[in-house]
């Protein structure tokens, strides 16, 4: 054996050996239980409303596309969104209250109002989600609010995560903690033993008191369809007009009606169902 050649073998064991010598890694260390279930509590007694600009993209069985989003949340159940152009000007406006949606498209020319249900939702954003967890989403909590006293709240480490289980009314949610993170990164929600949708939170920003989740993306299993939400700014607990939930029919007279089913377009004022 040639000097060069026993010198580059002494190098690669001392290599081996100095590798050898590294401690291991430790594995990723769950966040404690109760931190998870007080974030969860802190995160939802803290959130009244949202305002924020978003991205909103969408893609499925019937197509794609994307369109920036001014949002307006007023829990537990209103909401404004308006659809922006290229141009920044309005090219659709939708409200929510409770179970009535009112819809008026400004570049086509209709108006309508329907009853607020996940398939109507479903023709709007095409991911079929009711329509009182979607705002929890938009603001960036759990679709179903997690109650202290709950004895059917299960909140256990799985792994490197925490993992919540909890039920409200006919739907449950099951959901996953990231390591180290004691805010939810993603879930499932389903009525039964169907699952009927998906969801994920990413990019968590100090934001009025909370670290909140600027991107949201929910995904249908059974259709395949999926929503992805990318918020540029967010403010929370901004006092919101109720003025900004009505969206009264136009008056322009060449304004076509539809009907988004589950209720009736009068010509003027509410709905009759």
């Amino acid at each position: 054996m040639n000097a060069s050649f026993r010198a580059l073998a002494a190098a690669g064991l001392l290599f081996a050996a100095s590798c050898a010598s590294l401690p291991a890694s430790r594995l990723a260390e769950p966040p404690g239980v109760d931190v998870v279930r007080e974030q969860l509590l802190k995160d939802d007694d803290a959130t009244k409303t949202v305002r924020g600009v978003a991205r909103l993209a969408f893609e499925g069985p019937q197509g794609s596309g994307s369109a920036s989003q001014v949002v307006v949340v007023a829990l537990p159940d209103r909401a404004r969104v308006e659809a922006l152009t290229p141009l920044g000007t309005t090219a659709l406006v939708v409200t929510l209250r409770a179970d009535e949606i009112r819809v008026h498209s400004v570049l086509r020319g209709e108006y309508g109002v329907g009853r607020a249900s996940p398939q109507t939702l479903g023709k709007l954003l095409k991911v079929a989600v009711p329509p009182e967890l979607l705002l929890r989403l938009l603001a960036g909590l759990p679709p179903l609010p997690v109650r202290a006293r709950d004895p059917r709240l299960t909140v256990v480490p799985e792994e490197a995560v925490v993992r919540v289980e909890s039920t409200d009314g006919v739907y449950w949610q099951r959901m996953w903690t990231e390591a180290n993170e004691p805010g939810i990164a993603r879930g499932e929600v389903g009525r039964a033993a169907e699952v009927l949708f998906t969801f994920a939170f990413a990019d968590r920003q100090p934001t009025d008191g909370r670290r909140f989740p600027f991107e949201v993306r929910v995904e249908e299993p059974a259709t395949h369809s999926r929503v992805r939400v990318r918020y540029e700014r967010v403010q929370l607990n901004l006092p919101a007009d109720p003025d900004l939930f009505e969206l009264p029919p136009p008056a322009d007279p060449k304004t076509r009606r539809i009907d988004l089913g589950g209720a009736t377009t009068p010509q003027g004022g509410s709905p009759r169902g």
